[in-house]
């Protein structure tokens, strides 16, 4: 099979979908198929690229216009909130050209440009879209006469306001199958009006390479007695770091022998689009972090490498992530598939993959009380957290290693093109 799947960010340029698809195309191309990657191009990269033997093709090939960058980002991020809970405006969608939608469909619009081109010069089986920021390329390229796999990777819930949950299902029906991350998120876009023979319910799926002994604790000067919390997320207002560095005083003092490890930095669209406002919530952490005294317990490492990452996941002691609002949590994935307990927001995919007192637990967004008292549970009792570990790996085998991931992922495309196909 040849498959060309469309994203805003691919490898390396940070975020989930992005590794998601880099571990598809590897273990596609392991089996013998093809991928290319059509996604937005970001300052100084090359228009086109080789990542890992996956061609890959940026949009587009010369700078964008300032104007169209701002309406396309606007446009976006009303439709992350509104899936997120933090927006409900039904009038922004009726005056939507006033919000920037007509910048987002330019932006679509060169992306079916490139698909298309794309398809005259390599002839590929199938088209796999994904998340809301390309929505548009299944009416964009109905005329292109191949099976359209689209995959929505937030939020569908209920609380979203009728109107965009029927405006996002409109756009979906131009696809031939529609990929949900929950069973939750399916049964809303049913109610919504998504026809039921489109839909397709598949966990996400991560990777993660096998670390023998972690150099982490060394390279950041902590002592083996002291006990790491870990929170892996984009420097972002929505993650909820300050949550986390509230609870911190409450944590310190049941467990003084603490340090909370941010990793990360801002996505793509953060560094690229909206830098200024990624700036403005760093300021923000390291005012608060001073103003509670708490620099010594602290540590940012910004972006680090896949092989830092790993360590860090195994050096930790519990996994961590307190966001206001989230599509699926694949921190909590990496953390379970290290076997450590994790803690999280009830929100969004969060919810599905932590089974309180199981694996670990869930607490309210927000609620700084709550977050300490989970921590400090698991943290001062060891015999507590290493089942809780043990049960996270084996959640993790079961719902999201990339075997099942991959495995779902083929056969929907098998079952789309034909089950004659493997012949």
């Amino acid at each position: 099979m040849e498959i060309c799947a469309v994203s805003q960010s691919f490898y390396p340029y940070a975020g989930g979908v992005s590794y998601y698809l880099l571990w598809l195309g590897r273990k596609l191309r392991k089996q013998g198929h093809k991928l290319y990657v059509v996604h937005l191009r970001p300052l100084k990269a090359p228009a086109k690229d080789v990542v890992e033997d996956i061609k890959v093709y940026r949009v587009p090939e010369t700078s964008l216009d300032p104007r169209i960058v701002s309406g396309y980002t606007r446009f976006k991020e009303l439709i992350l909130k509104v899936f997120h809970g933090e927006e409900s405006s039904e009038e922004k969608l009726i005056n939507k050209h006033l919000y920037g939608f007509n910048e987002y469909f330019a932006i679509n619009k060169m992306f079916a440009d490139k698909i298309s081109e794309l398809y005259d010069e390599t002839g590929f089986d199938l088209l796999h879209v994904h998340d809301f920021q390309v929505l548009l390329m299944g009416s964009m390229l109905r005329e292109l006469k191949i099976p359209k796999v689209f995959t929505w990777h937030i939020p569908f819930t209920e609380e979203v306001p009728k109107r965009w949950r029927e405006f996002i299902v409109q756009h979906m029906q131009e696809y031939d199958r529609v990929v949900l991350s929950t069973r939750v998120y399916v049964s809303t876009a049913l109610q919504s009006g998504l026809s039921w023979d489109k839909v397709r319910c598949i966990y996400p799926f991560v990777a993660v390479e096998k670390v023998k002994v972690s150099r982490f604790r060394k390279k950041y000067g902590l002592s083996r007695e002291e006990k790491i919390i870990l929170c892996v997320a984009r420097i972002d207002q929505f993650k909820g770091q300050d949550i986390l560095i509230k609870a911190l005083p409450r944590i310190l003092e049941k467990e003084p022998h603490v340090r909370c490890v941010f990793v990360g930095n801002g996505s793509m669209t953060k560094d690229v689009l909206k830098a200024s406002e990624k700036k403005q919530y760093e300021e923000r952490l390291k005012s608060l972090i001073h103003e509670m005294n708490l620099k010594d317990h602290v540590i940012f490492t910004g972006h680090i490498s896949r092989s830092d990452l790993m360590q860090a996941y195994k050096a930790c002691d519990v996994v961590v992530l307190p966001s206001i609002m989230e599509g699926f949590g694949l921190a909590i994935t990496e953390g379970m598939a290290f076997g450590k307990p994790v803690i999280g927001s009830a929100v969004g995919g969060i919810k599905s993959q932590i089974w309180p007192g199981v694996n670990g637990y869930l607490v309210e967004a927000g609620n700084v009380t709550q977050l300490a008292e989970a921590l400090v549970k698991v943290l001062s009792d060891k015999e507590l957290k290493e089942k809780l570990g043990r049960r996270a790996r084996e959640i993790y085998e079961r719902n999201y290693s990339v075997a099942r991931g991959v495995k779902d992922n083929i056969e929907l495309y098998e079952d789309i093109l034909g089950y004659n196909w493997k012949k």
